[in-house]
């Protein structure tokens, strides 16, 4: 089951394929939460290169069948799609200096777009509705995309800051139920 639903998206989700895995975990088959996606995106994108999403089908393979699971997701993930690429880069290498192919490939290029747009919507409504990790999320921003800071450096100044905030809040809300608890 997991790996043909992960070829089914792979196979569908040219350029997009974040916002099919997200519509069929959560939405459609309902196997996981926002939030959940949200974390497991999180967690794939901790492993350096290029394969987060193919990071985050292990991680989830491996929560609902083990080893096997994870082995599952990520052939599903690659298996099919390889063969596809294979071909169309073949094709590209015959036809791709065609003014029709490179219009075609713009277009796809705006329709993607659209689709991040759309998953990156989605994907914020699982951000907590407090200021503190929009507030984190537009630094990073500003700092990644506009100031060009490398991601790594961002995360290493940003993290321990959002895990002490984190663990004070925690450390907090312990204390308020424990003087709740005492007061009654």
């Amino acid at each position: 089951m997991i790996y043909l639903m992960y070829t089914k998206v792979t196979l569908v989700g040219f350029g997009g394929t974040m916002f099919w895995i997200r519509r069929k975990l959560v939405d459609d088959l309902k196997w996981i939460t926002e939030t959940e996606f949200a974390e497991y995106f999180a967690l794939g994108q901790l492993i350096p290169g290029g394969a987060n999403l193919f990071n985050m089908a292990l991680l989830i393979g491996h929560r609902f069948a083990g080893v096997s699971g994870a082995f599952a997701a990520g052939a599903g993930f690659i298996s099919v799609p390889f063969f596809v690429m294979v071909a169309m880069a073949l094709l590209y290498l015959n036809f791709g200096a065609q003014p029709l192919v490179n219009k075609a490939l713009t277009g796809m290029f705006a329709v993607v777009v659209g689709m991040m747009l759309a998953n990156a919507w989605k994907m914020a409504g699982a951000v907590p509705r407090r200021w503190r990790p929009w507030a984190f999320c537009l630094v990073t921003f500003a700092g990644v995309g506009a100031l060009r800071f490398p991601l790594v450096w961002m995360m290493l100044a940003l993290a321990p800051l959002a895990v002490g905030l984190a663990w004070r809040d925690v450390a907090a809300a312990r204390r308020a139920v424990a003087a709740a608890g005492e007061s009654q």
